[in-house]
């Protein structure tokens, strides 16, 4: 079995900063950091500080032919995703494997379609949000990324990442119930990311008033709807898991969406108000929570100029 050796990181931002610090500390393989020709002026004369260490990373452009990579981890916001499977396309190989850490729930199909035989598999990065100012960025450790395949039968794939993940000490857990826990991650995502950026509060804060807390089961129980019309089994218990990790396990959160908010920043309210709204009209279901919550934060987007 083939180890992976070369590896190509698309996205440079919170999650990516976490996968790119682990394996530049560990001094393993070969890290190739893919930028367009902006980025790649702007990280040589200012590079990525990650939890205090400057990251002095190798960067690649997109139309570098000379490097092919055994695992490709995209991890840029959703309205990326599509620059970004164009970007790949010198870099991929028979036996190249996808990994994508967008949060949604499409990303992966999107990906398949440009690369139907490639191994692309179900994974997401679930913890503490990173606090981001300007190149700077902090996260306290407190994560995992959670992967699997979509009929839990690759199990060489699975191995050979989880022997990378093993060597580059990056959190990881091979889940034998994938769609569960993806499903799960989506709707963590409706309920935090998008009541924080609407409200301007962070999560401790949402907890402290009971008028807010049933709006953010609200949110998330139309997710779980939207689920059960998607065929995922188990959404019941998947709700449940998704409501305690918020309101009892996790100690706190300030959401990526609430910082892009606050810093002028495009949201992703598309895949996840966007996403619900417009399955909610395909399966013929009402999902009013998240259709208020959307014009919410489109309204705050319409006052801040994106940067």
């Amino acid at each position: 079995m083939k180890s992976i050796k070369n590896i190509l990181l698309c996205g440079l931002g919170g999650i990516g900063c976490v996968c790119a610090s682990a394996i530049y500390n560990a001094q393993y393989g070969t890290l190739k950091i893919l930028v367009d020709k902006k980025r790649y002026e702007l990280y040589k004369s200012n590079p990525t500080i990650f939890n205090d260490k400057t990251l002095h990373l190798d960067y690649i452009l997109p139309n570098n032919s000379n490097y092919k990579a055994d695992l490709i981890i995209i991890a840029t916001k959703d309205d990326g995703l599509n620059t970004a499977i164009e970007n790949i396309k010198n870099f991929v190989n028979k036996d190249t494997i996808i990994i994508s850490l967008l949060n949604g729930i499409h990303s992966e199909k999107e990906i398949e379609k440009s690369f139907p035989n490639n191994k692309v598999l179900i994974s997401f990065y679930l913890g503490c949000s990173c606090i981001r100012e300007g190149r700077k960025i902090k996260q306290n450790g407190t994560y995992e990324i959670v992967i699997g395949s979509k009929d839990n039968k690759d199990t060489e794939t699975l191995n050979k990442v989880k022997i990378f993940f093993e060597k580059t000490n990056i959190n990881y857990k091979i889940s034998e119930n994938i769609w569960e826990e993806y499903w799960k991650k989506f709707l963590i995502n409706v309920g935090v990311n998008q009541l924080c950026a609407a409200t301007g509060l962070n999560l401790k804060e949402i907890r402290k008033n009971p008028l807010l807390i049933e709006k953010l089961k609200a949110l998330m129980k139309e997710a779980k709807s939207i689920a059960e019309k998607e065929g995922i089994t188990n959404t019941e218990r998947i709700y449940n898991a998704a409501e305690n990790f918020l309101l009892k396990e996790l100690d706190d959160a300030y959401p990526s969406m609430l910082q892009d908010v606050e810093a002028g920043r495009k949201t992703e309210v598309e895949i996840f108000a966007g996403e619900i709204i417009k399955l909610s009209k395909k399966y013929n279901i009402e999902t009013p929570i998240n259709k208020t919550v959307y014009m919410q934060i489109k309204e705050k987007e319409k006052n801040i100029k994106f940067i």
